[in-house]
């Protein structure tokens, strides 16, 4: 297990911000507003007898009005994008076998399917 450090998502950055009942939680506060702050959270499960181990990532990126206007006030919450990643990795998978599992995920999210769906909200199609 490794202890929390920094972690640096598109030039933003998430500080540790400790971990509750197994959940390991990061918070960037620049934005100045508590309903402005983005978070990520790590949790990792398995049971006794799953041969199975199960991380869950979350990336909540809130948007709040910075100049206010007659619908909404300086700080009001006007949106937020979430982001679930769930990853089931076999216990007795080897290391070269994780690796290429996250150069794959990585490939994904670069990849046209993916930046098209999230940029564009423009799904791929047959």
């Amino acid at each position: 297990m490794s202890q929390q450090a920094n972690v640096t998502l598109n030039s933003v950055v998430y500080a540790p911000n400790g971990t509750s009942n197994g959940i390991a939680t990061w918070a960037n506060r620049s934005g100045g507003y508590g309903n402005s702050f983005s978070f990520l959270t790590e949790k990792m499960t398995q049971s006794a007898k799953s041969e199975v181990v199960r991380f869950e990532f979350k990336l909540t990126v809130p948007v709040v009005e910075t100049v206010g206007t007659a619908n909404a006030a300086i700080g009001d919450l006007l949106r937020t994008s979430t982001f679930f990643i769930t990853a089931l990795m076999p216990v007795n998978g080897t290391a070269a076998e994780r690796t290429d599992m996250k150069a794959r995920l990585v490939s994904l999210v670069a990849s046209l399917p993916f930046t098209d769906a999230v940029g564009n909200l423009d799904p791929a199609y047959g």
